[in-house]
């Protein structure tokens, strides 16, 4: 019993690392007009945790800091992108949608 406790919990870790792996593999950039924008707030607990979306002609993405990137400007940019204008975004990771998981713009011009 104990052995297949342990093999689930490192396949969950595995498949953790290796996502977040994948994550910065997936690098797109591409010209796109916004066409509406929100700001999400998630309590957990006692934590507020929050991220931007960025609805567009060619699908949602999020606007999240990104460490690996040096992009600390997140709320920055979201008060810099307007609706109805046309960007080139630079994107990294993937649409899941059972998770809410939407690919993080990194760059934008």
């Amino acid at each position: 019993m104990q052995k297949g406790i342990l093999a689930v919990v490192v396949l969950v870790i595995v498949g953790v690392i290796g996502f977040n792996i994948a994550k910065f593999s997936k690098k797109e950039t591409f010209t796109t007009r916004v066409t509406d924008k929100e700001r999400i707030v998630k309590k957990n607990g006692d934590n507020l945790d929050s991220y931007y979306l960025i609805y567009t002609d060619n699908g949602t993405y999020k606007l999240e800091d990104e460490l690996l990137y040096g992009n600390f400007r997140s709320s920055d940019w979201y008060g810099k992108i307007k609706v109805d204008s046309t960007y080139e975004f630079t994107t990294i990771g993937f649409r899941i949608g059972f998770v809410s998981e939407y690919p993080n713009i990194v760059e934008f011009k």
